[in-house]
């Protein structure tokens, strides 16, 4: 057996969590079968209600004779969720990862372990894939006369489709890596670098209506359009529609050359990389000073501090809403309220927009939360908090103070934006601020 073919069985086992489950209790046993028919039950009623919507929008489709856009909803549908989905954890599967001074010491090719990594990561995405790829491509070969070649042709497609949103997400992992793994303060800068990247992805969505239909309006179908959107949508919708094994061969080909050429290229790369993200700086120069000292509770909110910033995945994971919420006050000072509620779908009306404003405002702070995960996230150290002379009330304000010191002056600062753009009276600024905290106080 081949090292990738090793590395990938090891994933996989590691993945449906094998070894747990086989040498665990039954206390590890019962839990996993539980989940095992939780996650079936709620597969069973997504594929459902997924069936029941494509053959509604296909009857419908039909009428207007553009039953094609079923296969372009789906490709389109799976790309997108799949690139934004791994944008954030490209970074962590890629770099850093738990397993990788140990596969560095053994005799195997970065080119190998680079692989079986982006492997992963494209098998973790079939899911999406199924849903958006699978459940599409059956209800068209239901309703259109098509071959049985048709069958084969959609389970190619179907594995080769996150194939491509994988790999634009890889490359911007390894991009945004490889700057802040120059910097000493590697962690802060990638945070910094990806959290740019989401805003700018957040910005250009608020476009991509009006860039949709400059599209439509230049161009002479739906086909044509999506050559123009996302290339490979267009021989993927092509292969199916026509039974195309050229157009199938192209989409292929787009798939797999590019990603073999970025292992082929990043390989060398990638364990400078890995080996920069794990070098520790200490200073030359260091001096003995008095000894300071703070009470438990600052002391402790330092430390949820530190361990907050360390970790990319956990700063995007849980501060999404702090980052959606400055966007959305900008967007309003320099494209317009009115704008900004048609892109939301919502109604522009002068006696709800404060409580419009206020419930953006609130869906933004329930979305961020860092007490709820801080807790599992201390992992092994837990013992050295639990056998600390420090009262347990310590440990969950600072936990809380954490929460509340990233979502109140965000969102106060975005608010009083948005009041200063909108004229906004005095008494409705101090009821919402107070609002703000009253509920950055309750979620935390």
């Amino acid at each position: 057996m081949s090292n990738l073919a090793l590395l990938m069985k090891i994933n996989i086992l590691n993945l449906i969590g094998y070894n747990k489950l086989k040498n665990g209790g039954k206390k590890e046993k019962d839990k996993a079968v539980g989940m095992a028919l939780l996650i079936a039950l709620t597969t069973v009623i997504l594929v459902t209600s997924g069936f029941s919507l494509c053959f509604y929008l296909s009857d419908f489709l039909i009428q207007i004779n553009q039953i094609e856009l079923l296969l372009i909803i789906g490709i389109i549908g799976c790309s997108f969720v799949t690139l934004f989905t791994s944008l954030y954890k490209a970074s962590s599967y890629l770099f850093q990862s738990k397993d990788y001074e140990m596969l560095a010491s053994l005799p195997i090719k970065q080119s190998t372990i680079l692989s079986s990594k982006i492997l992963i990561l494209i098998l973790n995405n079939y899911l999406f894939a199924s849903a958006f790829i699978l459940i599409p491509g059956i209800v068209f070969f239901i309703k259109v006369d098509t071959s049985l070649v048709y069958i084969p042709f959609l389970i190619i497609l179907t594995l080769a489709t996150p194939i491509i949103p994988i790999l634009v997400s890889s490359l911007i992992a390894f991009l945004i890596t490889n700057v802040s793994s120059r910097s000493k303060k590697n962690n802060f800068v990638s945070i910094i670098l990806n959290l740019v990247l989401i805003a700018v992805v957040m910005l250009l969505s608020f476009n991509l209506q009006n860039i949709i239909m400059n599209l439509v309006q230049n161009s002479s179908s739906i086909i044509e359009v999506t050559k123009k959107i996302y290339p490979p949508a267009y021989y993927f919708v092509d292969a199916l529609k026509n039974i195309n094994i050229i157009s199938l061969l192209i989409f292929l080909l787009i798939s797999i050359l590019p990603t073999a050429l970025f292992i082929f290229v990043f390989a060398d790369n990638f364990n400078k990389i890995n080996s920069k993200l794990s070098e520790t700086y200490k200073a030359n120069n260091y001096k003995f000073k008095e000894l300071k000292t703070s009470k438990s509770v600052i002391a402790l909110l330092r430390k949820e501090v530190n361990r907050y910033l360390s970790s990319t995945i956990y700063v995007i994971n849980s501060s999404i809403g702090m980052i959606l919420l400055p966007i959305f006050a900008i967007a309003i000072v320099y494209v317009g309220y009115d704008k900004i509620a048609q892109l939301l779908e919502m109604s522009v009306v002068v006696d709800m927009m404060k409580i419009q404003i206020i419930g953006v405002i609130a869906f933004c702070i329930i979305m961020t939360n860092t007490s709820c995960v801080s807790i599992s996230l201390e992992g092994e150290n837990l013992w050295i908090l639990k056998s600390s002379p420090i009262d347990e009330m310590e440990i969950f304000k600072s936990k809380i103070l954490l929460n509340i010191l990233l979502t109140i002056p965000i969102s106060v600062i975005s608010f009083l934006v948005i009041a200063i753009k909108l004229n906004l009276k005095l008494k409705t600024i101090v009821v919402v601020i107070l609002s703000i905290v009253l509920l950055s106080i309750f979620i935390a």
